[in-house]
This record gives C-alpha cells, sequence and structure tokens, in this order.
C-alpha cells in the first residue's frame, strides 16, 4: 500500500513583482520553473494578482487500520475487534507490537503467538488495512472480562492522539516500569543537531508531502571524556514515518522491540535514545518510559504534563531543535 497518494489540487499564488505591495508568497518563479506550468490568465489579474496553477500533489496517506485479537482456546478461536486506528500505510506489523506494549496491554510479549495481515473485505477490500494478533494457547489474557488489560477507554483510536480520558492516563502511568539504575548517557549539542538533520535526511515521505512525522532511533553511550564526542553518535539505527506522531513511534519501538527490552544484558542494558519531527506530548514520553528510552530529541515545542513526565521517569527532554537553538527541559547536565 502506498504511503503517498497524488491528487490534482488547484494553487494559488503571488503573481506581483518582488518588493511590490501583496506580494506575500514570492513562490511564482520557483513554481514555473519546477512545474514548468503557465499561468491561467483572469479578467481581474491585474487587480487580484494572483495566479492559479492547476497541478498534481503528492500527500500523505491515512487509512483505517483494524486490529483484531484472537486466543484459540477463547470465544471458539474467533476474533474480536480491538480498535480502529487510522494510520499512514507501511510497517503495520510493527506498530500493533510497539502499541501493544507501550499501551501496556500485552506487555509480556510471550503472550503473542503471532502478528499477521489478514481481512475479509471489511475495509475497502483490502487485507492489508486489518492486522491479526494471535494470542498463545497458554496466555490468560481475557479480552472480554472487565478486568482485561484492554481497558474500557480503549475504543477508537486516531492518527492526532494517541491517549484521551483521564483513565487512560491513570492506567498508562502505573505501567511505566522502573528503572534499576538511572540515565547517565550525555551528547554534546553538535551530536544533537546532527541527529536532528540525520532524522530531516531520511524522512522521505515528508520530503514528498510535507505531511509526515518521523521518528528515529539511536544508542547512547557514557562519555569517557567530555571532550571527546561519542563515536558514531550522529548515527540513526532506524527510521519510521506516519502521518501521527505518536504511530511513527510506535512503528519504531514495535520493530527494535527485542533490541530496547533486552539491551546487552547481563552487562549494564544499553541506554537509547530518539529524535522526533513533532511536538513532545505526554504519550510520546510514556511511550519513550515504557521501551527503556532515556532521552528524547525533538523540533517542536513539550507540552506541560511531558516535561513533568519525563522529570519523574528520568528522561532527557529537548526540544525546539534548530541551529541557532537548544532548549534542554530536563536533565540538562546529560546536554554538554
Amino acid at each position: 500500500m502506498s504511503r503517498v497518494k497524488t491528487f490534482p489540487i488547484t494553487r494559488l499564488v503571488s503573481t506581483n513583482p518582488a518588493g511590490e505591495q501583496g506580494n506575500s508568497l514570492g513562490l511564482k518563479d520557483s513554481l514555473e520553473r519546477a512545474n514548468s506550468l503557465e499561468l491561467t490568465e483572469s479578467p481581474e489579474r491585474e487587480q487580484s494578482s494572483v495566479g492559479r496553477f492547476v497541478i498534481d500533489d503528492t500527500i500523505a496517506s491515512e487509512e483505517p487500520l483494524e486490529i483484531w485479537l484472537k486466543h484459540p482456546l477463547k470465544q471458539r478461536g474467533n476474533a474480536s475487534l480491538l480498535l480502529t486506528t487510522m494510520r499512514s500505510p507501511g510497517d503495520d506489523i510493527a506498530l500493533v507490537i510497539g502499541w501493544l506494549h507501550t499501551s501496556g496491554l500485552l506487555a509480556n510479549s510471550a503472550d503473542i503467538q503471532s502478528v499477521t495481515h489478514t481481512g475479509s473485505e471489511r475495509i475497502k477490500g483490502n487485507e492489508a488495512n486489518q492486522i491479526l494478533v494471535t494470542l498463545h494457547p497458554q496466555s490468560d489474557f481475557d479480552i472480554t472480562s472487565a478486568q482485561s488489560q484492554s481497558g474500557r477507554h480503549i475504543e477508537y483510536v486516531n492518527s492526532g492522539c494517541g491517549v484521551c480520558g483521564q483513565r487512560s492516563i491513570d492506567v498508562l502511568l502505573d505501567k511505566i516500569p522502573q528503572r534499576d539504575t538511572p540515565n547517565n548517557a550525555s551528547l554534546f549539542s553538535n551530536e544533537v543537531l546532527s541527529l536532528a538533520d540525520a532524522l530531516r535526511q531520511q524522512q522521505t515521505a515528508f520530503a514528498a508531502t510535507g505531511g509526515s512525522h518521523g521518528a528515529g532511533l539511536f544508542v547512547l553511550t557514557e562519555h569517557a571524556n567530555l571532550n571527546a564526542p561519542q563515536t558514531g553518535a550522529n548515527k540513526l539505527i532506524d527510521v519510521h514515518e506516519d502521518i501521527g506522531r505518536h504511530n511513527a513511534l510506535d512503528k519504531l519501538i514495535g520493530a527494535n522491540l527485542p533490541m530496547l527490552l533486552v539491551g546487552n544484558a547481563p552487562k549494564k542494558p544499553k541506554e537509547y535514545g530518539v529524535v522526533i519531527s513533532s511536538r513532545i506530548s505526554f504519550d510520546l514520553v510514556q511511550k519513550a518510559a515504557m521501551a527503556n528510552i532515556g532521552m528524547i530529541l525533538a523540533m517542536g515545542a513539550p507540552s506541560s504534563l511531558a516535561i513533568e513526565l519525563a522529570k519523574e521517569c528520568d528522561i532527557c527532554l529537548v526540544g525546539f531543535i534548530s541551529q541557532k537553538r537548544i532548549n534542554v527541559y530536563t536533565c540538562d547536565h546529560r546536554i554538554v
């Protein structure tokens, strides 16, 4: 399934010579060069100084995904619809695995026997819009129980909001694991900039559409010498994109979950960080905490609750990354 789609659109641009009053866009020349298009003349053009272009525009895809859950020994082995979420098609299995973990719904990966694409033409006849999670026969998870971890607050999730409702927040906070050791690894400010640049360069869907969020994973190591940056700190292990910022992070976590949870045990576990293209909301910090992620670098602003949760979880939170400034909201000693 395509992550981008093409639609015919009409684009209005200012056609005033540069510097004249009313020239707010200044895109005429660049658009003509890029698209080799001619302006559509209008009797009122001289008065309005607006040109109309008919072009094909590339748009980020958004489609529904049904997540079904089946226990081989319960409900006669029939699958039940768990929820419907909106997302950009692609990496659907990673998205579901990541969401199941970060939501705390199925914290024990041993409960899952398989996660597969399936379907019965319920949505546009496209089976790629359905995911079936089959539980292990020995799993005691019961979706029909009132005390089920599914939680009565989980009914519908969309691509713009990961958490809604006070009950959702309380349930999620109770499931955040406690670290045995504090997060100590640090980054130099130039490494923060390098990681942000690396994410931008690997956001292919955003480059094509301007409408997709990205999340990238990197490894943190303690600096033995604060005068020497860590090797490879500006390299991303993996990058995922989605129209929803929390979906992009769930895809990243789901694709790398065994590594994130196991680390290099029995030695001291590795510390991981993520760089994201969006603002930082509570749900992103909560997801990071569930996946053993100790640093969040973001292009946008954090919310107050995101900062408070990051402090509680010992997560270094950095926002508003640009060439001119970096805002460090928590654990400021870890950005040097």
